[in-house]
């Protein structure tokens, strides 16, 4: 099953976010400098897996399935990533929909979706991407069950990725030059190695199926022959490379000819290149944006995204990420919604609030995600977009309110803990009087000095407090059965530099045992590990093991004569 929801902004109910009063127009709020609004109409187009999902997508593209005479198919599976998102131009040139299989099997949401076109418009022809590794044999034999009155056609079944995504940008000019229709550009170039993602060619793929323009992948380093060759055979124009230099270097660049490059520092500023650039071009005019966190919904959100005339910006699961909410409050007046593909578990509700007005939900950044403190609390709180004031309670009680912009961290300062633990709620607002918070309890470490280390055997952690306040918080791993890390005071009066190499890493603090007002040489001792999967687990000789670069980050730190407790 799917389904397709509507939000407006001012409809929210949901526990974390609380309307308080009247909210102001977004045209009447004044918003303080160095904030953000980002306030659209969001639809979400879902279903119950990557495969539901596409085909909820395709009938949002396609209401009631009407005008479908072809339907793209391609592997929904991670090591096929790459037939789907060159399959855009090919979406464009037969202005067909893209769906997803697995390897051996056609989903039921598929075959359910497939026989509805086949009905609605009296047959289909149906054509794959990928060969028969991508979408076996036995997935064409089915699919040629289903469809009775039209063909299924596997043309490209040798060959890599750039290959593929060659010979269906060849098949996508043929069809353009047999309908009269022209394609604005030569190419898009995108990194074809699975280590980067396919996250550039995934934004590139919303402006191939509204353009035509074909998505050719390239290595970091190298030009495939594949993707020298169809550049050579496609219709002059520009060449445009997607990503930074780490992803397409310069060199390549210069190989394809290209003429532009839409990069940013992430994927996230990427995408909003590629939408600033192709809007520059006049190729995406729409009033709409894709929002898609995961891949599989990328790949087929994209098709309608298309359809619509917006990007795709590819997204954060929880939050909009800076560069994508700068964009959309950039884009006031001219964007005015955003369609999110993908469940609440590739794209969060908050993050779905976030696009519809309300404020992010701050982040409490100290304490952190441990469930300690000491005696005093640092709280500090980072902001996100659609935020201009943050309140701080302790319980129920107001402590201190704050002014914030978009993506800084507000500082509250020290806050007393009471021995039984503290209750902290964060409020974040913004001038249209949208409200949403954030909530958390902590409990009160007990440690022997205001400045010391407790090491917890029981949840495998190693706590640093500083002038009575909780600093830092590293996962460890302690003494095996028959060799247990003893429980009792310590102090550290020695500290080296060891080999990064060896079983130590790179540093080693020694612990000293209290025997009577002395302490004495013992063989424990806080490390680094040579063994780094070992943390978490009662793995050592008794020492306290941690990660290099936690140990790395600890040592400075920690002065000699600091006292360390272990306990149960």
């Amino acid at each position: 099953m799917f389904r397709i929801t509507h939000m407006r902004p001012a409809l929210f109910l949901v526990t974390a976010l609380l309307t308080l009063g009247v909210a102001a127009s977004a045209s009447a709020a004044t918003w303080p400098a160095g904030t953000h609004q980002v306030s659209l109409a969001v639809d979400r187009v879902e279903g119950a897996d990557r495969y539901a999902t596409a085909v909820a997508v395709a009938r949002a593209g396609w209401p009631g399935w009407a005008g479908i005479d072809r339907v793209i198919i391609a592997s929904g599976e991670p090591r096929s990533y790459a037939d789907p998102l060159a399959a855009g131009s090919l979406c464009w040139a037969y202005d067909a929909p893209l769906m997803l299989v697995e390897s051996d099997r056609v989903p039921s949401s598929v075959k359910s979706a497939l026989a509805a076109i086949h009905s609605a418009n009296g047959g289909v022809d149906v054509t794959i991407v990928g060969g028969p590794g991508a979408v076996s044999g036995a997935v064409v034999s089915e699919l040629r069950s289903l469809i009775t009155s039209g063909t299924v056609e596997q043309p490209w079944t040798v060959g890599d990725r750039y290959t593929t995504a060659a010979r269906v940008a060849a098949r996508s000019a043929q069809v353009a030059s047999e309908t009269s229709r022209t394609v604005p550009a030569r190419a898009f170039i995108a990194n074809g190695t699975d280590r980067f993602g396919f996250v550039d060619a995934l934004a590139l793929s919303a402006v191939s199926a509204r353009t035509g323009v074909p998505v050719l992948l390239v290595q970091p380093g190298e030009v495939p022959l594949s993707t020298a060759s169809a550049l050579r055979s496609l219709p002059v124009g520009d060449v445009i490379v997607a990503g930074g230099t780490t992803a397409v270097s310069n060199t390549v660049y210069s190989r394809v000819g290209a003429t532009s490059r839409w990069g940013g520092s992430d994927r996230y500023a990427t995408s909003v290149a590629i939408a600033r650039g192709a809007r520059t071009e006049g190729w995406l005019t729409g009033e709409m944006v894709g929002v898609a966190a995961a891949i599989p919904d990328a790949l087929t959100g994209s098709t309608y995204a298309a359809k619509m005339g917006g990007p795709l910006l590819y997204s954060e699961k929880a939050v909009l990420a800076p560069a994508t909410a700068y964009y959309l409050a950039g884009m006031q007046g001219t964007v005015s919604s955003a369609v999110i593909f993908g469940g609440p578990n590739a794209v969060s509700t908050s993050q779905e609030r976030e696009l519809g007005g309300a404020p992010s939900a701050p982040l409490l950044v100290a304490p952190s995600d441990s469930s300690y403190v000491a005696k005093k609390a640092n709280v500090r709180v980072r902001t996100g977009v659609n935020t201009s004031e943050v309140k701080l309670y302790v319980g129920s009680t107001l402590i201190a309110t704050r002014p914030a912009t978009s993506y800084t961290v507000v500082d509250f300062g020290l806050v007393a803990v009471p021995a039984d633990g503290i209750s902290l709620r964060v409020v974040a607002t913004n001038p249209d009087g949208k409200v949403t918070e954030t909530s958390g309890k902590y409990r009160r470490l007990a440690y022997p000095a205001a400045t010391s280390i407790v090491i917890d055997k029981s949840d495998f952690r190693i706590y640093l407090v500083q002038n009575d306040v909780l600093v830092e918080s590293y996962p460890i791993a302690i003494g095996r059965p028959g060799m247990e890390t003893p429980t009792r005071l310590w102090k550290i009066n020695s500290k080296y530099y060891t080999d990064p190499n060896g079983m130590y890493g790179p540093r080693k603090m020694r612990l000293y045992a209290q025997a009577g007002s002395t302490w004495v040489y013992t063989a424990y001792g806080i490390h680094g590990t040579n063994e780094p999967w070992v943390i978490g687990t009662k793995a050592s000789h008794g020492c306290i093991r941690l990660y290099n670069e936690d140990i790395l980050d600890l040592f400075p730190q920690v002065r000699l004569g600091t006292l360390v407790l272990t306990r149960e």
